[in-house]
């Protein structure tokens, strides 16, 4: 992803401006780092949900689902009544 970041960037619907501010860094650490592939890791968890919103929702739930599955497979479940009655008490509150 790093090599071809300038390119996912020019692609993107984002202004680099917002991209910029999103990341929380100048504009001149900004070209620096994009120039040196310099970026940390943190700068390239946000740059990915950024420019790939779909990617990363995509495997937010795929890890949503594996947590699931081990929660059921160790027991960890609740039944449906009271999810229910739970879901009703916070909706009429």
């Amino acid at each position: 992803m790093l090599e071809n970041l300038n390119t996912y960037i020019e692609e993107s619907k984002f202004k680099k401006e917002h991209i910029i501010k999103e990341l929380g860094v100048s504009r001149a650490t900004f070209y620096n780092k994009l120039k040196k592939n310099s970026f940390s890791v943190s700068e390239m968890v946000k740059l990915s949900a950024l420019l790939f919103p779909e990617d990363v929702k995509a495997m937010e739930i795929k890890q949503a689902l594996e947590r699931s599955r081990e929660d059921s497979a160790a027991g960890r479940v609740l039944e449906h009544k009271s999810v229910i009655a739970d879901a009703r008490k916070r909706v009429s509150r």
